[in-house]
This record gives C-alpha cells, structure tokens and sequence, in this order.
C-alpha cells in the first residue's frame, strides 16, 4: 500500500468509529428516553466525541436522529422484504413474513419506539416523514410487488395489490395493537402466541369468511 494513503484511511476509519459510536448513544438515549431526550452532551458524553465531530458527520441533533432513525429503519425493512425474496409457495412466504414482523414489531425496544414516535412526532416535524419513507413506504411496496407478482403469474387473484398489502399490513399490526395500548406495561405476547396468530390470519387471508358447510 502506498504510504502515502495510510493517513489518510486511518483519518477516515477513525472518523467512520466515531460516526458509529454516536448513532450508537444516540440509539440507545432514544429508545430508553425518547426523542426529546436526546442531547447532544449526552451523546458526546456516550460516545467519546466531540461537538465539532458531531457538527461535521451530522449537522445537528435533527440529522442525528434523523441518520439513526433511517438506519434501524432501514434494517427492518430490509429483513421483513428479505423474507418473501424466496421461492416459497405464496402461503407459506406471507406466513414467514407474518410472523417476522410480528416479532420485530412486538419487541419491548420496538414498542418503546413506536410510543415515542406517537407521543413526540409533533415536537420533531422531520421524525414522521423519515419514519414513513424509511420504513412503511419499502415495506409496502415490496408487499405490493409481491402481490402484483403473483397475480402475474395466477397463483393468486389479487386485482388491486396496493390495497391488499395496506390491509394485510393493518391485520398484522392491528391484531396486536390493543394488547400493547391496554395493558401496563404492554404484554408481549409469546412465540408461540404469535405463531398461532399468524396462522389464523394467513388462513383468513387466503379462506375468507363463508358459511359452514352443511
């Protein structure tokens, strides 16, 4: 290697763990406290930094939380449509997906988030859109093409895939959702609690609802 550029990488990997460093005390102050937690003292205290470093890599507390807020989200995004790049038949794809999301959204971090968000979205106007394009948004539409993909190939009829992906969506948080709000604090639901609800709702999705047979 040229000697030249050994300054110059060790700079930029020592700039690179700072970086990571921050989001990672940033990540931590946030989901323990919330948004309005997060301070830049506190963030410098945790993570080693400095003000200026700070400044640099972010511009501020906004583009701090708003850069770790991207990248968890990100990451569960990117696991949840991971999970129906196989090749498994359509039943069993959603059912993985069903219960992936399940638990990456019944975790007591991911409730803890999901309560600040609702409570402090307004106080941070940027949290809401970064939240939506990060995570909601490439979920949907890789739900959607996957809708769209197998109403292609007829191995499901499926004539409006963006409206089936919103409400298959809605089903999986929404059999939850009361749970968390009306118990303190919120019960997670077991493994295997989940696994049998991902069932039922899989069933419902691809049975419906008709009357017994004779």
């Amino acid at each position: 290697m040229n000697d030249t550029l050994q300054p110059v990488l060790k700079q930029n990997s020592r700039g690179e763990a700072r970086r990571r460093a921050m989001l990672d005390a940033t990540w931590q102050i946030l989901s323990e406290k919330g948004f309005a937690a997060v301070t830049l003292n506190d963030v410098i205290s945790r993570s080693g930094g400095s003000r200026t470093t700070l400044y640099e890599a972010f511009g501020g507390k906004d583009g701090l939380i708003a850069s770790v807020l991207t990248e968890k989200c990100q990451e569960f995004s990117e696991i949840l449509q991971t999970s129906l790049g196989s090749d498994l038949p359509p039943r069993e794809a959603l059912l993985n997906f069903t219960i992936i999301m399940t638990e990456k959204c019944m975790d007591e971090e991911s409730i803890r988030i999901m309560s600040f968000l609702q409570l402090e979205m307004d106080q941070f106007p940027g949290i809401r859109e970064t939240f939506m394009k990060n995570g909601p948004e490439p979920v949907t539409a890789r739900i959607t093409a996957f809708f769209q993909h197998q109403h292609d190939m007829g191995t499901m009829n499926v004539p409006d895939p963006e409206f089936t992906a919103r409400m298959f969506l809605t089903m999986i948080q929404g059999q939850w959702r009361d749970i968390v709000i009306e118990t303190a604090p919120p019960r997670i639901p077991s493994k295997e609690e989940m696994i049998a609800k991902a069932h039922q709702l899989i069933d419902l999705l691809f049975n419906g609802i008709s009357n017994r047979k004779s």
